[in-house]
């Protein structure tokens, strides 16, 4: 009479630790890119809903005084088309106003050409994150192109 047990080798039990082990490491990856992914993700829309904010409130009152501190001044419209902020970036904060908590570095351009006329003032804006960063070092950027009516 013999005595067959049944039960696991330890190879059989190394083994399946090994698939385990290499298909969890596999899922932390995953999980870490995803991370990444999302917060990128964030970065931009953020980054789209300042620029919005930015140029609808100047496009709201095109002809407004009465912004402080704000990032495209009206004399930047009225003026020919140049650079509002430095070549280097202005610092712009959540607000939209410069200065002010700075998340973003900011590329203005803005005024009127003979493309456009007396009566429409072209917009480019760029930002840039992390503000500390140089634009050409930034780990993301939001480009947007638009034109403002003057009344």
């Amino acid at each position: 009479m013999t005595n067959h047990s049944r039960a696991f080798s330890l190879v059989e039990v190394v083994l399946a630790l090994g698939i385990c082990a290499f298909v969890l490491v596999a899922l932390i990856g995953l999980f870490s890119t995803g991370l990444r992914t999302g917060r990128e993700s964030e970065e931009q829309v953020q980054a789209a809903n300042l620029a919005s904010q930015i140029l609808a409130t100047r496009l709201a009152a095109p002809t407004a005084t009465n912004l402080p501190n704000f990032a495209i001044p009206l004399s930047a419209l009225t003026d020919s088309y140049t650079d509002v902020s430095p070549s280097s970036g202005a610092l712009v904060g959540l607000d939209g106003r410069t200065n002010s908590n700075p998340a973003y570095r900011l590329v203005c351009r803005a005024g009127t050409n003979a493309q456009t006329g007396p009566r429409l003032a072209q917009v480019y804006v760029m930002l840039s994150w992390p503000y500390q960063a140089s634009i050409t070092n930034a780990a993301g950027r939001y480009e947007v192109l638009t034109y403002v009516p003057l009344y």
